[in-house]
C-alpha cells in the first residue's frame, strides 16, 4: 500500500464532504486507522497536504494546446468535460479556493503560475481557431483576452455558482457548465465553426439518447 497516496485519496473524501478547514489531522489519522506520526512522516503540515493535491489537481487537468493531433471544436467540449470532471473529483477545493488562497500564499503562488500558463495556452488555441477560420479575427469589438478570462471563470466558479443560486427559481441549473462555456464562445464563431459547433450538438444528443435507450 502506498501510505502518501492512501493519505491523500481518504483526506480528499473527508475535505470533499466536510470542507477542508473543518477535518482535522486527527480525523483523517482516525479514518484510515493509522498513528499521527505515519502521518506526519508523509506531510509535516495539513499545508504540505494541500499542497499535494494541488499539484494532483495541476497534473490532472488535460493540455490546453495538444501538440501532433488535429484540433478542432471538440477539442474545446473535451477539454472542458475533463476538467469539470476533475472538480467533481476534487470539488472541496474549488468550493474553498478563495479562503485557501487566503489562509496559504503558497497554494496561491501555485495556482497564479499554473493559471498565467493556461492563460497562456488558451490564447494559443483561440489562435489556432481563428487561423482554422473556426472563430471571427480580433477586432476593435472583439477582445479574446477577455473572453479567455470569462471562459476560466466559468469554468472555474462553475460549482460554487450554482451552490448559491436559488435551485428552485433558476432556470440556468438545467444547463451544464459545458453549455455555460459554449454560451460565452458562440458569439464568435464563423460560419464554419458555428456548422462544426453544431454538428457536436447533434452527436451528443444522439449519445445521450443512446445511452438513454439502453438504461
Amino acid at each position: 500500500m502506498n501510505t502518501k497516496s492512501e493519505i491523500i485519496k481518504h483526506s480528499v473524501a473527508l475535505f470533499n464532504k466536510k470542507g477542508f478547514f473543518n477535518v482535522s489531522i486527527k480525523e483523517i489519522t482516525e479514518t484510515m486507522g493509522i498513528s499521527p506520526g505515519n502521518f506526519t512522516y508523509h506531510f509535516k503540515k495539513k499545508e504540505f497536504l494541500l499542497s499535494a493535491i494541488q499539484d494532483e489537481i495541476l497534473s490532472s487537468s488535460v493540455d490546453i494546446m495538444p501538440k501532433g493531433r488535429y484540433v478542432t471544436l471538440d477539442h474545446f467540449e473535451e477539454m472542458f468535460r475533463k476538467f469539470y470532471t476533475v472538480q467533481q473529483r476534487f470539488s472541496f477545493f474549488f468550493l474553498d479556493i478563495s479562503y485557501l488562497i487566503v489562509e496559504y500564499p503558497s497554494i496561491l503562488d501555485g495556482y497564479k503560475l499554473a493559471t498565467k500558463k493556461r492563460f497562456s495556452e488558451a490564447r494559443k488555441l483561440v489562435d489556432h481557431f481563428i487561423a482554422s477560420g473556426r472563430l471571427l479575427p480580433d477586432n476593435d469589438r472583439i477582445d479574446y483576452d477577455v473572453v479567455i478570462h470569462n471562459l476560466w471563470m466559468v469554468s472555474t466558479f462553475w460549482t460554487t455558482s450554482t451552490m448559491l443560486i436559488n435551485k428552485k427559481n433558476s432556470a440556468l441549473l438545467n444547463n451544464s457548465p459545458i453549455d455555460a462555456l459554449w454560451g460565452v464562445l458562440s458569439p464568435y464563431l464563423t460560419t464554419k465553426g458555428y456548422d462544426e459547433y453544431q454538428e457536436i450538438i447533434h452527436f451528443n444528443t444522439e449519445k445521450t439518447n443512446t445511452n438513454s435507450k439502453k438504461i
